[in-house]
């Protein structure tokens, strides 16, 4: 197995300062499986985001701050520095590499605004790509197992779909598009695939050309040489942020012109059809009722519980439903100090039992046929101390200053986001992961463009959906995050056009965790009415035992 050690004899022998290696491969930004995933193997690092630079004799872990505590926890401080920063890569070495070097990297594995941007701001290092000994990420071998959604879930076929890209060539003169980003591909062509654990996504790169036609790369990529040929002078369009490098130089090779032009794909797939929204509304509800069906096994089964058992207990209810598919993602179960852990999963290692006087914090999300969920509850064990009630209730606090607020069509995301922080920072206290994510329709749990996050300048648009979870985390102690899905809808006041969120999940929050004293009236209010929608949503639903805890846990403060 290739090791850090091994690379950097590479580095000497090639004549290189440094190499880059992603937690990823060509299909950037997307789910990969195990076997494709060099970053852990090089340094035992599972989160599901981070690079990798190996220097002659050190290496540097650069990961954000969902991940800075089980980063230190999983990788050996004696080979790995771990760096929590918000910059992107390029930046962190502007900012921290003083002395000229000459970087090796994959040009499968970075976009072409990444690499140009190197090239363009870091002009006292070289960039070059990796040799043919270097370890590479490439996908893997097995069965894609392709399916299509149907209609009456995606709700428009994908040759009106494909119908609006060909007249999107027409009106930029292009001869065809390239799509480097296989969420569009599959949003596009209605297709899915059953490859990956939790994510029904399509791993393939898509040439579409002006008049329709339709080339799909999945596993051939040797092919992609073959296909540009046939291109040679004419005009394709491509977006450098979400496109390879390697896609750039084949096509140059070939005498292809390129056009930077942003994929539509991107944005048509986040403002969702009516009947996406429908299916997001019956998925979310089946979805509610496995959670509370949970959530009353768990408020009497506690005591002999432990993270695993949660996890499987959980799971079972929710593969139960109409149009279930798969989780979301893999469940994040932290109990006490391991729910300060922002994206922990037990394993056998670290597996708590559930002890009386702390909290469960709980993220998961199911993919249905017909939507994809995505929630976080906090849930009292026993008698947790004044200080989680609290601090529960502020976080509380901070996710109604964002889901309550009114906000005029294309806001960027970094408003609700400070917004939601505003709420904490009165008590300096804050979280270091975004407010929100997009979320796709049956396709990947966190999605763009939009985002509610500090740095975030994708506008907002009515039919999007995003996630709302603020938190709070404890170091060693407890961790509390709440999140729902909204749905962004049109509205007015004073007929000015303004967006609202609505909310698509549908599962009280632990009132034994409300201090009421801390809460305005208007916030009060706002929960009471929240509840009041969970039990019209859920009424039928659910068994008469479970009805009569889902009255109680979501009656009026």
């Amino acid at each position: 197995m290739t090791t850090i050690a091994e690379i950097q004899k590479h580095l000497i022998s090639r004549k290189l300062d440094a190499c880059i290696i992603t937690r990823g491969n060509m299909f950037l930004g997307q789910d990969i499986l195990p076997e494709e995933n060099l970053l852990c193997s090089l340094t035992g690092f599972t989160g599901s985001a981070g690079k990798l630079i190996i220097f002659r004799n050190r290496a540097c872990l650069l990961v954000d701050g969902r991940y800075d505590i089980q980063a230190r926890r999983q990788t050996d401080p004696a080979s790995v520095e771990v760096f929590c920063t918000r910059d992107s890569l390029g930046t962190w070495i502007q900012h921290n590499v003083t002395q000229p070097c000459k970087f090796a990297y994959d040009p499968w594995c970075h976009s072409i605004a990444e690499v140009d941007f190197w090239k363009r701001v870091l002009t006292s290092h070289e960039f070059v790509e990796t040799p043919p000994e270097f370890p590479a990420v490439r996908p893997s071998e097995r069965d894609a197992e392709i399916f299509e959604l149907d209609e009456r879930f995606a709700g428009i076929s994908a040759d009106e779909k494909i119908s609006y890209l060909t007249k999107f060539c027409a009106d930029n003169n292009l001869d065809a598009y390239f799509i480097g980003e296989c969420d569009c591909v599959s949003w596009l062509l209605n297709l899915r695939s059953r490859l990956l654990a939790d994510t029904p996504v399509l791993r393939a790169f898509a040439l579409v050309s002006a008049a329709g036609g339709v080339s799909l790369f999945v596993k051939d990529f040797d092919k992609l040489a073959a296909e540009f040929d046939t291109w040679r002078g004419k005009t394709i369009g491509l977006a450098f942020n979400r496109c390879p490098k390697k896609i750039q130089t084949l096509l140059r090779d070939k005498h292809v012109r390129c056009v930077n032009i942003p994929d539509p794909v991107v944005d048509w797939k986040a403002v969702k059809n009516p009947v996406e929204i429908a299916g997001f509304r019956a998925a979310h509800r089946r979805d509610a009722a496995a959670v509370c069906r949970f959530l009353h096994w768990l408020e009497t089964n506690w005591q002999t519980a432990d993270e695993l058992g949660v996890v499987a207990k959980l799971h079972e209810f929710r593969a139960a439903g109409e149009n279930y598919y798969s989780e979301s993602f893999a469940t994040i179960a932290g109990f006490a100090a391991n729910g300060a852990v922002v994206h922990y999963q037990p394993t056998e290692r670290t597996n708590r039992r559930l002890e009386s006087g702390s909290v469960l914090l709980l993220d998961s999300g199911a993919q249905y046929l017909d939507g994809t969920t995505d929630i976080t509850r906090t849930v009292a064990v026993g008698t947790p101390p004044q200080e989680i009630i609290d601090d529960f209730t502020r976080v509380l606090k901070a996710h109604i200053a964002a889901a309550d607020a009114l906000l005029p069509p294309d806001t960027p995301g970094l408003v609700p986001d400070t917004l939601a922080r505003a709420a904490l920072w009165r008590f300096g206290k804050d979280y270091a992961h975004g407010t929100g994510h997009g979320v796709g329709h049956f396709l990947n749990v966190h999605e763009g463009p939009q985002s509610l996050s500090l740095k975030s300048l994708a506008p907002l648009k009515a039919g999007m959906i995003t996630s709302i979870e603020p938190g709070y985390y404890k170091e060693n102690t407890y961790g509390i995050r709440i999140e729902n899905l909204y749905l962004l809808e049109e509205t007015s006041v004073e007929d000015k056009p303004l967006l609202r969120f609505e909310p698509l999940t549908m599962v009280p929050f632990d009132r034994r965790l409300i201090n009421k004293a801390l809460l305005s009236p208007a916030e009060i209010d706002w929960v009471n009415a929240y509840h009041q929608k969970v039990l019209t949503a859920l009424s039928g639903f659910l068994p008469a035992e479970e009805n009569a805890w889902l009255q109680a846990a979501a009656a009026p403060l």
